[in-house]
């Protein structure tokens, strides 16, 4: 039983924390962090996306380019960055290993989060990563254009539109200088 802590439409805590399933039935401001795990392939960034699992209760079977999840109740949003790595990925990384990038707010109608994000510089072999969880059906490197066009021309099996992608890639140069 997950419980999360309830922000306001500002971002501060209320005090009150709630279950999962309440929170998103009733439409409460919560928190999520997101990991954008990437690597530079010549003049561009390749990501690492994946194919989330069937069973997911947020958009199952839908390619995502980033890793994440809620905030635990009594969780720091860096504590939860690096758990959700281990817990998704199988990557073991310290927090200053992680990039901060903004903070986002969706306001997804019953689904409302502000968005902490994260990006993480993965130089190691593919084959280190590990999906025990079963929360990733499959994963793989793609380009920045190699992603953008799939969204662009036919959204329907990704997470999240074309504009915020964009705008992730935006931040991450910006971090990056």
């Amino acid at each position: 039983m997950e419980y999360f802590d309830i922000l306001d439409e500002n971002g501060k805590p209320t005090g009150e924390k709630k279950l999962r399933s309440e929170v998103h039935a009733q439409g409460d401001w919560h928190q999520t962090v997101h990991i954008y795990v990437f690597r530079k392939k010549g003049d561009t960034f390749e990501f690492l996306v994946h194919l989330r699992a069937k069973g997911k209760d947020l958009h199952p079977n839908t390619w995502d380019t980033r890793f994440g999840g809620h905030v635990k109740s009594g969780e720091t949003i860096e504590d939860t960055a690096v758990s959700e790595l281990k817990e998704e990925a199988g990557l073991e990384v310290r927090l200053e290993d992680l990039i901060k990038g903004n903070m986002t707010k969706h306001d997804g109608g019953t689904n409302r989060e502000f968005n902490s994000v994260f990006f993480y510089n993965f130089t190691g072999d593919m084959s280190e990563l590990k999906f025990n969880d079963g929360e990733v059906q499959k994963a793989e490197w793609m380009t920045v254009d190699e992603i953008l066009k799939p969204v662009r021309n036919s959204p329907e099996p990704w997470m999240g539109k074309r504009e915020g992608f964009g705008d992730t890639v935006a931040d991450l140069e910006r971090n990056l200088k």
